[in-house]
């Protein structure tokens, strides 16, 4: 089994992690449809713990700021629907989204037991994603961003990161200039937002792992188009 628990700092009644680079979750079965999970995807679930792999909801991510709130039912829908975040309030229902680079941010309010996973490439991270994630979760189901525990999983780090001059505009607090060029933080333009949002300090976790320099992690920068996806899910256990 190959992956970053992230349970122990969110919380004891809840399955939350991301996978490494020992399994792939960029393909399914087939090109069109919903996305079917191969027999060592489903297989690769059931031992981390998602026993009903089929139930598992992700988005077609397109670097947008859709927000999906999903039901039982919207497994079908895996891979389809164009969103880059999820949020429920069903216990057992797994939800996710894919990464290699672009930063995972799983959310959990132990009071309303309500969970939430967010995809903040660049560009969903300039469109505030995680802000959104965090508002829409308090109006929808009455969260309150104080109750909210975060986990910045595994991404791209600041070292790895270089980008160009327009950089600065969008994210003048996370762009530093050194003497290789401009390097942007985007775990730390997203922990911005959560404070922002109102989440308290010490209830948010960054891992630290950078995907492009450890090899243990999937890296589009550094593979370019053969590089696989993580996986970053969280499930509340059933009551």
């Amino acid at each position: 089994m190959a992956l970053v628990d992230h349970a122990p700092f969110l919380g004891p009644d809840l399955i939350a992690f991301t996978s490494d680079s020992r399994i792939d979750f960029h393909k399914g079965q087939r090109s069109e449809g919903p996305f079917a999970l191969t027999p060592p995807q489903s297989e690769w679930l059931r031992g981390a713990g998602i026993l009903s792999p089929d139930r598992l909801v992700f988005p077609r991510q397109v670097h947008g700021d859709r927000i999906w709130r999903a039901g039982l039912e919207d497994g079908r829908e895996r891979g389809v629907l164009e969103a880059d975040a999820v949020v429920t309030d069903i216990a057992g229902l797994p939800i996710a989204v894919r990464t290699a680079d672009c930063v995972p941010v799983l959310l959990f309010d132990p009071s309303r037991r309500v969970v939430a996973a967010v995809h903040a490439g660049w560009k969903s991270t300039r469109l505030q994603i995680v802000r959104k994630t965090v508002a829409d979760m308090g109006r929808e189901f009455r969260v309150l961003p104080a109750d909210l525990r975060a986990v910045i999983g595994p991404c791209i780090r600041r070292e790895s990161y270089s980008v160009g001059p327009e950089f600065r505009a969008y994210f003048p607090e996370d762009v530093s200039k050194t003497p290789a060029g401009l390097f942007f933080d985007i775990a730390s333009a997203n922990r911005r937002q959560l404070l922002a949002e109102g989440l308290r300090p010490e209830r948010i976790m960054d891992l630290g792992q950078d995907t492009f320099s450890d090899r243990n992690f999937h890296s589009f920068r550094r593979d370019g188009e053969r590089s696989g996806r993580m996986i970053s899910v969280i499930m509340m256990r059933g009551v």
